[in-house]
């Protein structure tokens, strides 16, 4: 049985993964504590994109693999402006994203999810 400490061991070795990714290619990477309702998200990786720091959200989908962009958009959105607001950082700074681990594949084989108006506007 899959229990929701199951859950949280898996996603937290998963953001540890990650983090460890990034910093293997010379990014300044690191993950976040968690702060209850101002979450500022799990991974920050510093000066990444378009000289902005890439705000993950990362998920480690189950054997379901029920994957839920929407709600999960919208969390990396609601993290990126706490992580902003603590750090006094202006909104082109931050750069929120969604980072999913494709089930039996190499973390360089996750898929990252942009909306494209913070990519383009």
């Amino acid at each position: 049985m899959v229990t929701r400490k199951t859950h949280k061991v898996r996603g937290a070795s998963y953001e540890v993964d990650i983090r460890d990714y990034f910093r293997n290619l010379d990014y300044d990477s690191e993950r976040l504590a968690r702060a209850g309702s101002k979450d500022e998200g799990d991974v920050v990786v510093r000066n990444a994109i378009f000289d902005r720091h890439l705000l993950l959200e990362c998920k480690a989908p189950g054997k379901d693999g029920r994957i839920d962009l929407s709600g999960w958009s919208k969390e990396a959105q609601v993290e990126a402006g706490n992580f902003r607001e603590a750090r006094a950082l202006g909104q082109d700074r931050v750069l929120p994203a969604v980072v999913i681990k494709a089930r039996g594949k190499s973390i360089s084989n996750s898929y990252l999810v942009f909306r494209l108006g913070d990519i383009f506007e």
